[in-house]
Parts: structure tokens; sequence; C-alpha cells
């Protein structure tokens, strides 16, 4: 006869009011009091007081859309940037039905009082600006740009009179608010410490994570050192990665040979050793170093966009293979398996040789399914980037647990991938030659660069302002000037033949 148990008493958080932990999941930031739901936005009125015959703010934006998809001259709008100017629209209609106007009812003083006032948020929980109480000169001449465009082609369709987006209203642009995002000082280095990602990627008591801490912390070091993008990073594959004329993998097992005993040749150099604390922990696939130096090499991404970049190869240090390598044999150990359980004896070979090099370098944990619907559990499938911004989230929130979510009523530090590179060519402006730093950044041109140097008060050899390719390389980061390294100062140029 089986006795009832006691019942559990509910854990602190469920006493807090939060949501309970599942198992194996560790809490990536601090626990905080919910906040009551947030109210709807207010519903812009149907009619306008001027113009009753006026159609809705959505027709509008709709009919303008239209014609920026077709218009020839100037050349028709890409389909996200028609998306983005119905977001701007459709907040400045929010915001004149906070006080109860129809878009038609705008006028000079409306525009001018929007624009001189705070950017309006969709969202309560969102990112605080850096200036809460007026937006930046960018946002508002694209908050200008749309609302031109827009009431210009409400006055010819004959919806309204006259346009109130007069000239005079046109917002002086300053380049320093393009400027991208940087990481406070010596935040960066704390990334590049490996020793401080394997405290924060530490495993748990389920050892079915223990591969994504392998895999979250190899990529977090890849990044923190040669400045990649999460595209470039979610395309990378192992046969990206060499050492010698041989690639990682191959060099690896090289290397494992000359590691076992009686296997040393006389006047060779000793095989290099990974220096690891706890190699059952954070090596249990027994990855070696290699005797020739491991080179990363970067495919150019995006080659028909206007942020393409293009392709380099980088040579990386002990301390990041002693994080990378493994994870790769981590990787390579677990594709064996899964095509020993999944895979034909007589495919298995050729399974492998076509998965192993060609896959993802850091897969998803999620699988995908075939035509029937049956998940496919033979091989590795890319991350998504919501993925990657997760990983580097609870980095950020290793190294600090209040900039997980932040303290309420300050700025939160940005967390992507983007951040970290824009730290990492600020760096590089500083003591590399420009070309150099172009070169590692994959910028195409100098002018790529010509933004992000401004934050950090280098002057580089370029001196056209920015063009669409560099500002959409940084657009979207929260801007945070780093003050290390005298700022504001123009650092000593050290490229070929200024004799600095």
């Amino acid at each position: 006869m089986k006795t009832r148990q006691p019942p559990r008493s509910p854990s602190p958080a469920a006493v807090d009011g939060a949501a309970p932990r599942k198992r194996g999941r560790p809490r990536i930031h601090p626990l905080t009091t919910p906040l009551p739901p947030e109210l709807p936005p207010p519903v812009p009125p149907k009619r306008g007081r001027v113009h009753p015959n006026a159609p809705s703010h959505d027709e509008v934006i709709d009919s303008y859309s239209r014609v920026c998809l077709t218009q020839v001259e100037p050349k028709p709008l890409a389909q996200s940037s028609v998306r983005a100017n119905a977001v701007l629209w459709g907040a400045w209609c929010r915001w004149l039905a906070g006080q109860a106007l129809h878009w038609s009812d705008a006028t000079e003083q409306t525009i001018k009082t929007f624009l001189d006032g705070p950017a309006p948020s969709l969202r309560r929980r969102h990112r605080p600006a850096r200036n809460p109480s007026q937006m930046s000169s960018l946002t508002r001449v694209r908050y200008f740009s749309v609302l031109k465009g827009a009431y210009g082609h409400a006055r010819t369709m004959e919806w309204i009179d006259q346009v109130p987006t007069v000239d005079q209203l046109q917002p002086e642009y300053v380049a320093t608010d393009a400027q991208g995002g940087v990481l406070p000082p010596g935040v960066l280095a704390r990334l590049q410490n490996t020793r401080q990602l394997q405290e924060i990627f530490s495993p748990t008591s389920e050892t079915k994570s223990h591969w994504r801490l392998l895999r979250d912390r190899a990529a977090v070091a890849l990044v923190a050192e040669c400045g990649i993008t999460t595209a470039e990073l979610i395309e990378l594959q192992p046969r990206d990665l060499g050492a010698g004329p041989h690639t990682i993998v191959q060099a690896m097992a090289q290397a494992a040979q000359r590691t076992l005993p009686g296997s040393e040749r006389e006047g060779t150099p000793p095989t290099p050793t990974l220096n690891l604390i706890n190699p059952a922990i954070d090596n249990p696939a027994g990855a070696c170093m290699p005797a020739a130096p491991v080179v990363l090499t970067v495919r150019p991404s995006q080659p028909h966009s206007e942020r393409a970049l293009n392709g380099r190869s980088i040579v990386l240090p002990a301390r990041v293979c002693e994080v990378l390598l493994p994870w790769v044999a981590q990787r390579e150990a677990m594709l064996t398996d899964m095509a020993a359980r999944h895979v034909p004896l007589a495919r298995r070979e050729s399974h492998l040789k076509k998965h192993s090099l060609n896959g993802p370098l850091f897969p998803s944990r999620q699988s995908r399914k075939d035509e029937k619907g049956e998940p496919i559990k033979d091989r590795f499938f890319p991350m998504e980037p919501a993925a990657v911004y997760l990983i580097f989230k609870r980095a950020f929130a290793g190294l600090d647990p209040s900039s997980g979510e932040g303290v309420r009523g300050t700025p939160r530090t940005a967390q992507g991938t983007s951040v970290i590179r824009n730290t990492l060519i600020q760096h590089w402006l500083r003591t590399l030659p420009e070309e150099e730093a172009q070169t590692r950044a994959g910028f195409k041109t100098l002018e790529g660069m010509r933004v992000i140097a401004r934050a950090a008060g280098i002057t580089t050899q370029s001196t056209t302002s920015p063009d669409s390719k560099a500002q959409g390389e940084i657009e979207g980061a929260d801007t945070r000037i780093d003050t290390n390294g005298q700022p504001g100062q123009k650092a000593v140029r050290r490229a070929k033949g200024d004799g600095a």
C-alpha cells in the first residue's frame, strides 16, 4: 500500500510571485517584482476635424508604401525600408491619438512639438534611451523623412489641402548620434578571459546540457577575439578551421597520435598542450592542440546585400583554442554517435564525410523535421539569430548579474555581437594601421569604419560622409561612448608612411 507523501513547501521564487524555475535551466537574470499589465495604446480617431473625409492612417501608409515600392525616380525602396516606414508612421499616429488628433489634423506646430520631444515607444519594457527627454537627431531625421513623404503623398491624393512638413522643420543631422554602441571599459577583456567564460558556462547537474555549455563558451570566445557578426558566426563550418595544410579535425587527430607513448621522433618539437584546469569537464572528448597555428577563415557574408563583408583569415591565440578545440572535438564525437544510432552502416562513412566539415560549427539544439513530420536526428542544423543573442545575454549576465535586465530606470548595456564588434574595431583603429583594421573588420572600404571611429575620437583617412553601407553596419545599436583610451583626442596614426 502506497503512503501519501506530505506536500512540498513552495519555493522562494513561487512565494515571491515569480515563475517557478524549470529543472536544468540556469537563471540568467535576477528576480524582479512583476510589473502590472500594460495599458493598450490609444486608438487614433476615425475622422479628422479639418478633413473629415480623409482616410484612416492605415490606408495612408498602405497607399504610400505601394508608391515607394513601384516608383522609378528615385529608385524603389526595399521591402524592409517600407516596413520600417510603416512602424514609424504608426508610432506617430499613436502619439497623435494620445492627444485625440487624427493624422490629418497635424499642423507645423504639432510636428515641431513631436520632434522636440522624446521618441515614442510602443512598449514600456523597451531599452531606455540615452536621453529620455529628447530623441536623437538621427531619429528626428528618420521621422521627418517618413512624415514628409506620407503627407506629400496625401496632398497628391487631395486628402489634405496643404502639407504640415515645411522645409523649416527639417531637423539637423548630427553625425555623432549615429555612432555604434561600444562596451564599457574592461568588459571586453573579461569576455576574452577564457577562465571567466568557463565559470560563466559551467556544467550543472544535468549532463545533457554539458555540450551546449562547451558550444556557448567557444562561440563567445571566438566573437570576442575576432569581432565576427552574428550572420558570420551562424555560417561558420568546421572546414573554416585549419592548422597548416590540414583541417582542424585532421590536425587534432595527428596531434593525438604524436602524444601517444613511443611516438615522439628525435629532433621534433614537443606537441603543444591545452592548458585546462579540469580536463574531464572542460575537454571531455580529449581534444589536442595541433602543432601548427589554428587559423579561422571567415567567408564573405551576404554577397548580394549592402551590408556585405569581405572574407578574411585570423590566426587564433592559444587561449581561444583552449575553449574552441574541446568543443570541436565534442561536436565530432556527437556527430559520430548520431550517425551510429540513426544511419545504416553502409552509408555511415559517406554521411560523416558530408556533415562533419560542412555542417554548422555551432549547431542548434533544435532538430528539424522531414516531409513526414519526423525529427531528423542524424545531423546538425544552424542556430537562429535569437538563439545567438541568448548566448551572449547569458555571458553578459555572468559578468554582471545586474546587467541581464538592468536596474530599473537606468540604461542597459547592449548585449549582442554588434557591440563587441564595434569595441574591437575601435581597439584595432587605435593600435593598428587603418588598412589592417579594415581587413580584420571585413569592410570593403575605409568609409565603413568612419562612424565607429568617430565615437572614439579617432580620425581616419576617409573624409566623405558616411554612406548607407557604413550606416547599415552599426544601425540599431545602443550608443555608449568608450571612455578608454583618451576619447575626443586624435589617435596617433600608425599607417605606413606616416612616420608616427
